[in-house]
């Protein structure tokens, strides 16, 4: 669930930024320990989650723009874990 949090989190980043580098985002727990980070390519939407030791956690995939955008989520297995439709403004 907390991948599906923050997958919409890089969505939203994903819409507002313009650049060809790679976006990483530091991921943290309620006590501000680093639990790992996302990598969102915004050229592709493409989005990776490791753990604190750069294990592969999973990865999604943006689609749509603006407001319509859809991110599907995976297990490294290719299990799918879930689907965030953003709300319609």
């Amino acid at each position: 669930m907390r991948f599906v949090a923050l997958s919409f989190t890089c969505c939203v980043l994903l819409a507002q930024t313009a650049v060809a580098q790679d976006i990483r985002i530091d991921t943290f727990d309620k006590k501000s320990n680093r639990t790992g980070y996302i990598i969102v390519n915004p050229n592709t939407g493409r989005i990776d989650q490791f753990d604190a030791r750069s294990n592969r956690l999973g990865y999604g995939q943006v689609t749509g723009s603006g407001s319509n955008q859809r991110i599907d989520t995976y297990s490294p297995n290719s299990t799918r874990t879930g689907t965030i439709t953003t709300p319609k403004r």
